[in-house]
């Protein structure tokens, strides 16, 4: 395992789990941030997944030592295939909090080794822990773990959402599409195969082109992509926890989904997520246009 530290204060400091806006809104903020190509410690870097809110990873007292918080989170049940925690302090609200964060810690913030983040607070102190889980050997085939992602986003698409600065109704449910699913399972496949993470293709496609491909004839299209993740569960939380992935899954427009994960544990962070939204031309649709995220 893989594991690093920011800053150490002492252990006997007992952290409170961040208010639920508080919490919200830094994830929402550093998913933001991860989302887009950024200049980091003289590097360019492109866009990186989304982290998924794990509660687990924001309770307990600061340790010592980043192995004690591993110690401990194994007893909670996430065994963490890599992890490193920050410290701030100093931030009365989460804006600033990232300002801070994007200073400091730009590094750790856009590693795409990272799947969950978990935020907890003791006044104007924050602190961060950021981790990608062992995958576990249970997980379903891809069609029946993308049936349990048209699931999850069927319910929260039921219900009015905030994304970012953006508010929108509840949406109608989607349709799983198998077309659709195969656009999505070939290329989380090309993904983790050749091990880079991006909405092109090696070959320069896009999810129209797949989908295309696929025989899939649509009037909108739009895709969302995450990696390290380890259940259909945690993807999903991953990408309402982003604005522009959760604009996606609260889209009126789209009628249907495929979704599906593919893993190379040669890869750098072993699996890759794609969920494809659609709607063909046969059903009457806003004009044609495709939306997609990291």
């Amino acid at each position: 395992m893989r594991y690093a530290h920011a800053l150490l204060v002492a252990a006997a400091l007992v952290f409170r789990t961040a208010g639920a806006a508080d919490a919200d809104r830094l994830v929402e903020l550093v998913n933001d941030y991860r989302s887009a190509p950024r200049s980091c410690e003289g590097r360019q870097t492109g866009g990186v997944g989304p982290l998924a809110p794990r509660a687990v990873l924001a309770r307990g007292e600061n340790p010592s030592r980043t192995d004690a918080l591993d110690a401990a989170l194994k007893r909670a049940g996430y065994n963490a295939a890599r992890l490193q925690w920050i410290v701030v302090s100093g931030p009365s609200n989460a804006t600033d909090a990232m300002a801070l964060l994007k200073q400091r810690y730009c590094g750790p913030l856009l590693n795409a080794q990272f799947a969950d983040i978990g935020i907890a607070r003791d006044g104007n102190t924050w602190r961060i822990v950021l981790a990608r889980p062992l995958l576990s050997g249970d997980l379903d085939d891809w069609r029946n773990a993308g049936r349990e992602i048209v699931r999850l986003t069927n319910a929260a698409r039921a219900h009015v959402r905030t994304c970012g600065d953006r508010r929108f109704r509840a949406a109608p449910p989607l349709q799983w599409n198998d077309r659709l699913g195969a656009a999505a399972l070939a290329h989380s496949r090309d993904m983790a195969t050749h091990n880079y993470f991006a909405h092109s293709g090696r070959d320069g496609r896009t999810v129209g082109d797949r989908a295309v491909r696929e025989k899939y004839s649509w009037n909108r299209i739009g895709e969302n992509i995450a990696t390290g993740q380890s259940s259909p569960k945690e993807v999903v939380a991953s990408w309402l926890a982003s604005p522009e992935h959760c604009a996606n899954i609260m889209e009126p427009a789209f009628a249907e989904m495929g979704a599906a994960y593919f893993v190379n544990p040669k890869s750098d962070t072993v699996i890759y997520w794609t969920q494809v939204f659609g709607r063909a031309k046969a059903t009457r649709a806003p004009p044609q246009g495709s939306r997609q995220k990291p």
